[in-house]
Formats: structure tokens, C-alpha cells, sequence
């Protein structure tokens, strides 16, 4: 992690001789702080990894930098520097001698700081980044860290807007653009630039993820082969820093196709250990039409062909809601509805207890190469493909309506306005779960709306730029949870998709390339041939995480009626949280498992008590 500080003025209101990033980084490894002319630099040296960099440039300047470059060589060479040269160096070099171009020309996931002679400070975030940068400006001074905790440690009270609680419990995080949950507290966004000078700011959004020029190639071979060069571009990436590398595994398709080509990458003798969650056996949700519930079957059926793949499977026993929820906060300075899910935890624990310096996943894999093109439905009505149309609603996985019913829902419907759509919806399928926020609240914010327009209205995405935006909303928000998972488990993650060249290829493809003759992720189960079983490759069921959820929460009944407790006589929370709603649903707590239920019962209530409890948290209340 990275945190530097700049001082313009005679009586700043910090002291950054006092940086440090607290408690939780404490029990890891080491922190170097050194002076940058008018500003201080703070490097966080983890015990099991490099986890950020610092280099003071030839100019004077002082450069911080967090993440990684994959095409470091490249870049060394234009700027005529060893290839050893490493990454904080070498991205002040490319400032230095490009400016802005300098990030149009850098791939990898990073955040940066660079402290100038002159004392400006300049921050920068990487597009498709899972690295973040927060800043705040007062009196006479400037601190930026990869995480807010370090704000506060200086000083920098916690102020969060009630409203940012209601946002959070309808997901809308990813709308903040460079704000917050604080008061005074700015995020970087991904792909754009921050310049502080004597306490003025300006904002450069560099990159566009729309302005992607379309790529066609001659070919179907030439996608596919595209596709896996750029795959194993990632992946001979990722897997050079790694000693003691694991993945998560699923049985489906992105993990697994990520996982062979990291096999086939590594050096004879080498092994690679993977975790997968596997549901305990009691208390299993019934299993709904094309989807499974176990991923150990096909985990299982894959590492037969892999004798260097060991496997493990961790069922989470003993973890349930509210799992390392203060630690988290603790971390994090931050909270999120993904919180209520609980099933990474063991995984994450069994490659800490491993010994995993890297632990890669394949988030974005639906994103990317495993993308199913749902944006076809509606693109083949408004072009006139009527026969691609046609097979592609004839063969929807689980979906047995009559045909002229697939055809008004999924292509006819999101063409209608959203109100429309919202209403027409309603009147089918009944009222959508909404989050536990008071009807005033919702209806003063707009929040119903607002979460439509973001999300739209129990579909999938109706447009290929829709697509992109939910793409680039899923990096765009959440890296504090990141870096506070990465602290307390003791490694690095590293999503393999989401590798810049990959994504830009994968957004700007064609839509026949993921969607043909109604077979949807065509362009993956083409990439899997030969490296999957032909089971696990043609499978079109959707694996289900968390079915256990009844059988891990039930128990736990006592303890979320204690939270709503508090919830009420929290004079703040209590205005935002509709506590006579949440209440009635923990009394009336379903009596057998269901999908429906853990959407409009379970995880309304865990969302809500987690919005109470990190509250109490900022608040410093117990």
C-alpha cells in the first residue's frame, strides 16, 4: 500500500511525520516513511509480498506506486532503461517524458502518486483497476492513501451523510464517480488523473471505455486464437511475481480455462492448489431448473486431467453472516452489500493457510471471454436476425415459457421506457425485493429509480454500451474491500481477466463471437476444446452459490434481532432502516429453504444490519 502527503501551507492541519496505516497493517510486515522535499511518502513492505514501491526520480520527485505494469519491458525500452528497472521508477520516467500520454501507454492495474520538486501532487488510477486512491485537502495540506483508514489516522474525522447509507443498500456505489461514504473524502476514479497544486484541483478523465474503436478480424479461428494469445498474455503476467501461487475454482467455464492455461504455463514439477467452496450437505436449497449446486463434481472431473492441480474443497463450516464483519470495517473504512456473502471467507483462509503469496481468480470472466451476449435478445430484433433470434430463445437454458412469451420478455418488453417496463414487470412477477429503506427515504431519494436506471428492471442488460457500463462499473468502486481482504489474509489477488488488452478485445468483438445459433459464450467453449471435459465444456446450467444459506442462518436468528435492536435506537440509522419491515420478516423467517426467499428475506436484513453496524462503527458507538 501507498500514502503520500504535500504541505503548502505555514500551519497545516496534519502532521504526516504521524502517517501510518494503523492497526491493521501492523501485524504485517514493516512501514518506511521518508521526506519528499515539502512532502512526506509512506510504503507499506508486507511480510509475504511486494505491495508497493517507492523511487525518488533524479528531478527530485518522489514517486509511489501500488499495483503492477505488464508491459513494463516495452516501456523500459522506449525510455531507454534496464529492464530491471522497476515499476515506481519506471512509471515516473514515463510521466517525466510523456505527461498524460504516459497512462494511454502503461497497461497493468495501479494506482500511482507522484510528489514533484515543485511540491504538486499528482494521482493516478489505471483503468480496469482494482487499485484505489483516496485523498483528502485541508488547511494547507494534502494526504492520498490506498486506503481511507490512513486519513483518519492522521486526524480526518468520520462523516458520513445518512444518505450514503440508503446508496449503499440499493448498491449504488458505483454511481459515486469521485466521492465517498465521508464527508471530505475523494476517490480517484479508474482511468483518470487527480492533480493537487497549493490546494486547487483538477480532474482528467483520460479513458473512455465507449470510445474503443470495433475490432473485426478475417476469421472465427482468428477470435478464438486472439482470444487465448491474450489469455496467456495474462496469465505469463500474473504468474511472474508468484512463488506460491492458487486460484479459486468453479465448475464452470471462465476459472477452469483460466486455470489450464496457468497449468500449461507453469514450470515442470510445479503444482498449483486450487479452493472451491462446496455447500454443506444439510439444508440445501431445492435445485432450480438449469442451474447446480455443487461445484465439486466437475472441479473434481477437470483436475483428473490435471495431475499438477491439488484441490481443495472448504465448506465453510462455522462461517456465516457477519463472519470478520469488524475486522473488515476495521480495513476497510468501508461496506458494501457484497458483505452479506460469506462464502469466500474459507477459500480465502485455506490459501492463507497454504502459504499463497497470489491467489488469481477469474472475475470478469463474463465479462469478457465467458460473456453470453445476453444484449442479443434485443440487437437481433432491432437488425432483423429473426433466424438467430428465434434459436437463441428457443434454447435459453430453463426457461420453458411459450415462445411468443420469451420473445415479448426478453426482446419486445426492453424496448418499451423504463416505467413501462417497471410496471408491466410488476404486474407479472409482483413487487421487486427492495432493500430495507424507509418509504420516505426511498421516495425523497429517488431510489427506485435511481436503481433501474443503473441496473435495470429484473433483466438483463438490453444494449451492448449498457454491457460496458455494468463492466466498468464492476472496477470502478470497492477497491478498499479488496485491499482490506488482501491485509487480512495475507496475500495478493490477481483477477486474470481483467487484463487490459483482453477486456478491449472481448468489449469490441462482435456479437456473433459470443452468441451463435442460439449456443450462448460461444467464443469460451470454443477456447475450452481440449482443455475441459467435454461435460464441464458444453454444460449450460449456472452454478448457485450459497445454498446453504438457511441452514447457516437460521442459527443466527438471535443475533440479527439484537442488530435491529440497535438499529432502532440508533438515532440516525433508525431514520433510514424501516425497522418495523425488517422485524416483520425476521418473525415471519421462512421455514424451509428457498431462491426467492434468500432474496426478499435474507439478504434485505443482513444488507440492513450490516448498514447499522458499520454506522455505529463511523460513529465510534459500540
Amino acid at each position: 500500500m501507498i500514502a503520500a502527503g504535500i504541505i503548502w501551507g505555514g500551519n497545516p492541519r496534519y502532521d504526516l511525520s504521524r502517517l501510518s496505516f494503523g492497526d491493521a497493517a501492523a501485524s504485517r510486515g514493516e512501514q518506511t516513511l521518508i521526506r519528499a522535499g515539502n512532502g512526506v511518502a509512506l510504503l507499506r513492505h508486507p511480510a509475504r509480498q511486494a505491495n508497493g514501491l517507492i523511487a525518488r526520480m533524479p528531478s527530485g520527485a518522489v514517486v509511489l506506486f501500488n499495483g503492477w505494469i505488464d508491459n513494463a519491458c516495452e516501456i523500459a525500452g522506449e525510455l531507454s532503461l534496464s529492464a530491471e528497472c522497476d515499476n515506481a521508477a519506471l512509471y515516473g520516467a514515463a510521466v517525466e517524458a510523456w505527461g498524460l500520454a504516459a497512462d494511454r501507454r502503461i497497461i497493468g492495474d495501479y494506482a500511482a502518486i507522484v510528489i514533484p520538486a515543485d511540491g504538486a501532487a499528482r494521482l493516478s488510477r489505471a483503468p480496469w483497476s482494482k487499485h484505489g486512491l483516496f485523498y483528502t485537502i485541508a488547511d494547507g495540506c494534502a494526504v492520498a492513501a490506498s486506503v481511507p483508514r490512513v486519513l483518519f489516522e492522521l486526524g480526518l474525522p468520520r462523516k458520513v451523510d445518512p444518505v450514503r447509507y440508503a446508496e449503499m443498500l440499493y448498491g449504488l456505489a458505483p454511481t459515486w464517480g469521485g466521492e465517498t461514504y465521508y464527508d471530505d473524502v475523494c476517490q480517484v476514479e479508474q482511468g483518470s488523473i487527480v492533480t493537487i497544486e497549493q490546494g486547487r484541483v483538477a480532474r482528467t478523465q483520460w479513458y473512455d471505455p465507449h470510445a474503443l474503436p470495433p475490432t473485426r478480424l478475417s476469421s472465427d479461428e482468428e477470435y478464438v486464437d486472439k482470444a487465448n494469445s491474450l489469455l496467456a498474455d495474462a496469465v505469463r503476467h500474473a504468474l511472474a511475481p508468484a512463488k506460491r501461487p492458487g486460484i479459486l475454482l468453479s465448475g464452470g467455464l471462465d476459472s477452469p480455462i483460466v486455470a489450464a492455461e496457468i497449468l500449461h504455463q507453469l514450470p515442470p514439477g510445479q503444482g498449483l492448489k486450487s479452493f472451491t467452496f462446496e455447500p454443506m450437505q444439510d439444508g440445501r436449497e431445492p435445485v432450480l431448473p438449469a442451474h447446480f449446486h455443487s461445484d465439486r463434481p466437475a472441479v473434481e472431473a477437470f483436475a483428473a486431467m490435471y495431475p499438477a492441480l491439488d484441490p481443495q474443497f472448504v465448506d465453510n463450516r462455522g462461517i456465516a453472516f457477519g463472519h470478520m464483519l469488524d475486522d473488515t470495517f476495521r480495513a476497510s473504512d468501508g461496506a458494501y452489500p457484497a458483505l452479506v456473502s460469506t462464502e469466500f471467507h474459507g477459500p480465502w483462509q485455506a490459501a492463507s493457510d497454504a502459504g499463497c503469496d497470489w491467489v488469481f481468480t477469474a472475475d470478469m470472466g463474463n465479462q469478457t471471454f465467458s460473456c453470453e451476449g445476453n444484449w442479443a435478445f434485443v440487437e437481433y430484433l432491432r437488425t432483423g436476425r429473426f433466424g438467430e433470434l428465434m434459436h437463441l430463445l428457443r434454447d435459453v437454458p430453463g426457461d420453458d415459457r411459450p415462445m411468443w412469451r420469451r420473445l415479448a420478455a426478453r426482446s419486445l418488453l426492453p424496448n418499451l421506457p423504463g416505467t413501462l417496463r417497471a410496471a408491466l414487470r410488476t404486474l407479472v412477477h409482483g413487487e421487486m425485493a427492495r432493500p430495507l429503506v424507509r418509504k420516505d427515504v426511498r421516495d425523497r431519494l429517488d431510489l427506485d429509480a435511481r436503481y433501474r436506471a443503473h441496473y435495470g428492471e429484473r433483466e438483463w442488460v438490453r444494449t451492448r454500451r449498457d454491457f460496458i457500463d455494468d463492466a466498468w462499473s464492476m472496477t470502478s468502486a470497492g477497491t478498499e474491500m479488496t485491499a482490506a481482504a488482501e491485509d487480512l489474509y495475507g496475500f495478493r489477488f490477481r483477477t486474470i481477466p481483467q487484463y487490459r488488452p483482453l477486456i478491449e478485445f472481448c468489449l469490441t468483438i462482435p456479437t456473433e463471437q459470443f452468441v451463435r445459433r442460439g449456443e450462448q459464450r460461444y467464443l469460451a467453449r470454443r477456447m475450452a476444446i481440449g482443455r475441459l471435459p467435454e461435460e464441464q465444456r458444453t454444460n449450460r446450467r449456472y452454478g448457485r452459490h450459497g445454498v446453504d444459506w438457511h441452514a447457516r442462518e437460521t442459527p443466527r436468528l438471535g443475533f440479527m434481532r439484537e442488530e435491529l435492536e440497535r438499529i432502532a435506537d440508533d438515532p440516525v440509522m433508525a431514520q433510514v432502516i424501516d425497522i418495523d419491515r425488517a422485524i416483520d420478516m425476521l418473525d415471519n423467517w421462512p421455514e424451509t429453504p428457498g431462491y426467492r426467499a434468500k432474496l426478499d428475506v435474507f439478504m434485505p436484513l443482513a444488507a440492513a444490519i450490516v448498514a447499522g453496524r458499520f454506522a455505529r462503527y463511523v460513529e465510534g458507538r459500540n
